[in-house]
């Protein structure tokens, strides 16, 4: 019975360890067929103004990764302010997202993506920044310089002579303006010290000597020393790059126009030239010159054309928005037809070279000689009245130079006289003759010289 009850119990715990066994298996099935996909991140768009609230972090998180990757300086504390913004638009530019400072769905998705497939923002250049270095930082400073109009050219991220001179330049005339204003809210006066009472003669003891003071000898005067003269250096240390970052420039002093003359019209001048609309540099005296090229600029930009830089055209003239010219505005513009034979002379209109005032018959240069195509800005007179080819032991009257030694010039002579003009050359204009100057008639070419300054320009075409 015994036994029998052994084997019974035996059995019964056979069959529960079956059970066990069997229901432990099917659990292990049931764990190896199922696949747990990820719940997809949802992104919000994220702008200026919003901050996390209970159970959201997501500006937090975009803070911590635009950290990560350098594009934010500040602590994340979950508020999109404007430093956030600021690192946006900078990930978003170098990236190659259009750059708006807010974190929509593809900046976040990009953003949080692989970082291999990320640009991060390059580690700046070292300040103080001078003559030498290159870089982005380099770069903001001069789009700021030549916006403000203080350097003319491209902004290239390298820092050299050009440059330097601007950065020279823009402290200049900030310091200019410290001393203005220092002038013209002095400091006040102090009060007057009071004149001490003096004190008695003191009293001489017999035997004693007294002293005495010569009355008439003059006291040494002092010597006010020289105020030491100005000198900017052109170095950008952080508070000047971060001014050029910030763009706390105040463009607008005062309106402009003909008949000015000092910094402003230089700035006026220098951002003009940048732009294409004045050629030949700032001199600093608003002329004719400045006037036409003032109101082409207005003309383009949707302005009243009146000639003068008032605050309106000034505010439009040095920022990002300011239209580009087309063409330098001269009062001429010169086309030398080599087909032709032919120098056409159009007039500014206001809008364009678009009336020919004069037509002049030219010798051009030979086709074993030829006088190069295309377009130029003519280097201007050469000088007087006459001038003497050296290589050809010739002279010719009123050189103007189109490019190298390419000028325009008028028939020749053998000597410095009217008498020795040479019929030859005369004969030959309107068909190829020269060595590739153009010759003209002697009234043509001093038409030339005394209307159509250095820069203007000047085509050479079939």
């Amino acid at each position: 019975m015994k036994t029998f009850g052994r084997m019974m119990m035996a059995a019964l715990f056979a069959a529960i360890a079956l059970v066990f066994a069997t229901c432990a298996a099917a659990e292990m099935e049931i764990v190896t067929d199922v696949k747990i996909t990820p719940t997809p991140k949802v992104y919000r768009e994220l702008l200026n103004g919003v901050r996390d609230t209970e159970g959201d972090t997501s500006v937090y998180e975009l803070q911590v990764r635009l950290q990560q990757l350098g594009y934010l300086a500040a602590e994340p504390d979950g508020i999109y302010g404007a430093s956030t913004e600021v690192a946006v638009k900078e990930f978003q530019e170098l990236n190659g997202i259009r750059d708006t400072g807010v974190a929509d769905l593809d900046t976040q998705l990009l953003l949080f993506s692989d970082i291999a497939s990320i640009v991060p923002k390059p580690t700046p250049t070292p300040t103080p920044i001078n003559n030498g270095a290159s870089g982005e930082d380099v770069k903001t400073a001069q789009l700021a310089l030549a916006r403000w109009g203080f350097l003319s050219g491209s902004a290239d991220g390298d820092y050299g002579n050009r440059t330097e001179s601007a950065v020279k330049a823009y402290k200049n005339y900030i310091y200019a303006l410290e001393q203005a204003y220092q002038e013209a809210h002095p400091t006040p006066t102090p009060a007057p010290t009071p004149t001490p009472t003096p004190q008695p003669t003191p009293y001489v003891a017999d035997g004693e000597q007294p002293i005495v003071v010569d009355r008439t000898v003059e006291p040494t005067p002092e010597v006010t020393p020289s105020p030491t003269p100005y000198a900017p250096d052109g170095l950008i240390d952080d508070d000047l790059l971060a001014a050029f970052s910030q763009e706390s420039f105040q463009v607008y002093v005062q309106d402009l126009a003909s008949g000015d003359k000092g910094r402003e019209v230089t700035r006026l001048q220098t951002r003009l030239w940048n732009l294409g609309y004045l050629y030949g540099g700032a001199d600093g005296a608003f002329g004719g010159m400045t006037a036409r090229a003032l109101k082409y600029f207005q003309q383009r930009n949707g302005l009243e054309e009146t000639g003068v830089a008032d605050e309106i055209t000034q505010r439009i003239l040095f920022s990002d928005a300011a239209e580009r010219s087309t063409e330098y505005v001269f009062p001429y513009k010169l086309i030398v037809d080599v087909s032709e034979q032919k120098v056409y002379a159009y007039e500014w209109t206001g809008s364009g070279y678009g009336n020919c005032v004069k037509t002049m018959t030219c010798s051009t240069g030979t086709k074993s000689n030829p006088t190069p195509l295309g377009t130029y800005q003519a280097g201007g007179a050469c000088g007087g009245e006459w001038y003497y080819f050296k290589d050809f032991d010739c002279y010719a009257k009123y050189a103007y130079r189109i490019v190298g030694g390419i000028l325009f010039h008028s028939v020749l002579y053998n000597s410095k006289s009217e008498s020795s003009l040479s019929r030859s050359s005369v004969n030959a204009l309107g068909s190829r003759a020269s060595h590739g100057c153009v010759r003209l008639t002697v009234e043509n070419a001093k038409w030339i010289c005394n209307n159509c300054p250095a820069g203007t320009t000047v085509v050479i075409q079939k």
